[in-house]
C-alpha cells in the first residue's frame, strides 16, 4: 500500500489512524480480578466459572465467559511493583527496570477485552478451546445455551452477542495445519455452535434503539466528562477514516474521538455541517499540527470512546450506544485558559458485564485508577503496533496505567501524537472535521467496512435461513429469541 511505502516509523503510521490519540492506554490491558501467585496481597480468585451473567456460576452463559475469558499468565513485573523485586538494570531497550522473575497470574477478563487472548497476529489464544479438556467444556456450554430457554436482559444479551461474535471472527476460517485435523474439526464444531448462538441471543431492532445510554448513567459515579453534550466544548471529530481501534477490534466497535477546545469560542456547538465552522476548525488543527502535538493553546483534553455494534434478528449490521472503554486525558496549562501544558490527568473506565447485569443503572463502566495494573501494548491481546515492548522478546511486562501511557506520551502525558507529524509534501492530508455526536456517522464506515468482511458473510449465512442443523432448527422454533 501507498501509505505503507512512505511511513517509516512506528509513531508515524499510528498517526494515519487517528483513533490513536492515546494507544498505550489500549483497551487490551487485562489484569482485572488478577493477582501475584507469589505473596499475593489479596486472595487470588478461583479459577472456576464466575457469577459474571448470572450468581449461579454453573449458568451455561458463566461457563462461556469462563472458556472465552479466563487464563492463567506469566508475566514480569515493572518497578511500578516493588514486591517484583529483584529487577534488572534496564529491559532491552526498555527505559524501565524490570524483574528477573515472572509471576503467574490468573486474568478473569471481565473488562473491554477480546476472548481468547492473545489473539492479535497470533491464534495461540484461540487453540486454548481447540483442545481438551476446554473444548469439550466449551461446546458443552454452548450447547447448554442454545438449549435453554432462561430470560436474558437486552443488555446480557448485546454483551454476550459481542463476545461470542469476536470468539467466531477468530475462529472462522481453515488456520490448521494438515496434519491437525482433529483441531480442524473442533474448529469448525466451535464456529458452528457459536453462529447459531450469535443468531439465537439477537436483540430485534427496537430492542438495539432501546439500549441504555449508559455513558451518561456512568457520568453520575465516575468523573468522566459530558462528552456528549454540544454544550460543554467536546467536539467529535473525523480525519483519517481508519482507526486502528476499530481494525483491531476486527470492525466490531467503533472507536469515536472527542477533542475539548481550550476557548469557548473554538467550539462548534451548532450544525458541525456549517461551513464557518469547518473552517474554524481547520485553522485550529493546523495551528496545532504547528505546534508539533502540543496542545497548549488549542486544547483543554483529547477522548476516546469505544461502542459496540450489534447484529440484529435481521442479520443487520447496527450501531449501538452501549459503550464499552472511555479513555480520557484532561490538560493542566502554565496558565488560566492558555500557555504550554505542564502536566496531564488521565480518566479511564472499562465495561464490567457482572456490574452492568446487576446494576444497570451504574452504566456497567468501573473507573480504573492510574495505578491500576496494565501490561505493555505487546502483551495479550492488545495492539502490537507501535509498541514499546514490540523489540521485546519473552513474558509479558505489567506495569500501571499510568507508566505504560508515559512510555508514549512522555512523563507528563502531555503529548498528543497525532498532530506530531511531518508528511511528504506529496501525501494529501484529508480535512478534519467536526461529527454530529448525536448521530454515530462514525459507525457508517466501520459498517461499511465489516460488511465486505468474509468472516462476516460466513456468519450472515446463519440469519439469511432457519438453522439446518438438528437440534438447533427445532430449539430455535421452540425457543425463540428472548
Amino acid at each position: 500500500m501507498a501509505v505503507g511505502q512512505v511511513l517509516r516509523d512506528c509513531r508515524l503510521r499510528s498517526v494515519l489512524h487517528f483513533a490513536i490519540l492515546f494507544f498505550a492506554i489500549v483497551i487490551g490491558g487485562f489484569a482485572t480480578f488478577a493477582e501475584f501467585s507469589q505473596k499475593p496481597p489479596h486472595p487470588s480468585p478461583q479459577d472456576a466459572p464466575q457469577p459474571i451473567y448470572s450468581d449461579n456460576p454453573g449458568d451455561p452463559w458463566n461457563r462461556i465467559f469462563y472458556c472465552l475469558f479466563t487464563r492463567r499468565v506469566e508475566a514480569r513485573v515493572s518497578s511500578d511493583y516493588p514486591e517484583g523485586a529483584p529487577f534488572t538494570e534496564y529491559h532491552q531497550g526498555l527505559e524501565m527496570r524490570v524483574s528477573t522473575r515472572t509471576f503467574e497470574r490468573l486474568e478473569i477478563g471481565d473488562r473491554a477485552i477480546d476472548p481468547l487472548y492473545p489473539n492479535f497476529l497470533a491464534v495461540t489464544g484461540a487453540q486454548g478451546v481447540l483442545t481438551d479438556p476446554k473444548y469439550s467444556e466449551f461446546a458443552k456450554a454452548l450447547q447448554d445455551a442454545l438449549h435453554e430457554n432462561t430470560p436474558r436482559a437486552a443488555v446480557a444479551r448485546a454483551l454476550m452477542q459481542s463476545d461470542l461474535w469476536s470468539a467466531y471472527d477468530q475462529l472462522h476460517g481453515e488456520y490448521t495445519r494438515a496434519d491437525q485435523s482433529e483441531l480442524e474439526q473442533h474448529r469448525r464444531v466451535l464456529a458452528d455452535l457459536l453462529g447459531h448462538l450469535i443468531r439465537r441471543v439477537a436483540l430485534t431492532p427496537e430492542e438495539i434503539r432501546s439500549l441504555p445510554a449508559n455513558y451518561s448513567a456512568a457520568m453520575h459515579r465516575q468523573p468522566l466528562p459530558d462528552i456528549f453534550n454540544k454544550a460543554s466544548g467536546w467536539v467529535e471529530i473525523l480525519w483519517f477514516p481508519h482507526r486502528m481501534h476499530e481494525l483491531a477490534a476486527g470492525d466490531r466497535r467503533v472507536a469515536r474521538v472527542f477533542l475539548k477546545f481550550t476557548h469557548a469560542s473554538d467550539s462548534p456547538r451548532a450544525d458541525p455541517h456549517a461551513s464557518d465552522l469547518k473552517d474554524d476548525l481547520r485553522k485550529i488543527m493546523e495551528g496545532l499540527r504547528r505546534e508539533n502535538g502540543n496542545p497548549g493553546g488549542g486544547l483543554d483534553g483529547v477522548a476516546l470512546v469505544m461502542q459496540l455494534l450489534l447484529i440484529d434478528t435481521n442479520g443487520k449490521l447496527t450501531p449501538t450506544s452501549l459503550t464499552t472503554d472511555v479513555q480520557v486525558r484532561l490538560f493542566e496549562k502554565t496558565a488560566a485558559g492558555a500557555g504550554a501544558v505542564k502536566a496531564s490527568k488521565v480518566e479511564m473506565a472499562e465495561v464490567s458485564r457482572r456490574l452492568f447485569v446487576s446494576d444497570p443503572a451504574s452504566g456497567g463502566l468501573a473507573g480504573q485508577a492510574e495505578d491500576s495494573p496494565a501490561y505493555l501494548p505487546s502483551a495479550g491481546n492488545d495492539y502490537t503496533f507501535a509498541s514499546p515492548q514490540s523489540q521485546v522478546e519473552g513474558a509479558p511486562i505489567q506495569v500501571h496505567l499510568r507508566t505504560r501511557c508515559a512510555l508514549c506520551h512522555g512523563p507528563d502525558l502531555t503529548e498528543v501524537m497525532t498532530f506530531d507529524i511531518a508528511l511528504p509534501p506529496q501525501f494529501r492530508v484529508p480535512p478534519v472535521r467536526p461529527l454530529d455526536s448525536a448521530a454515530s456517522q462514525e459507525a457508517d464506515d466501520v459498517i461499511a467496512r465489516k460488511k465486505k468482511r468474509a468472516e462476516f458473510k460466513a456468519l450472515q449465512a446463519y440469519f439469511d435461513k432457519p438453522s439446518t442443523w438438528w437440534p438447533f432448527g427445532i430449539f430455535s422454533f421452540i425457543f425463540p429469541e428472548t
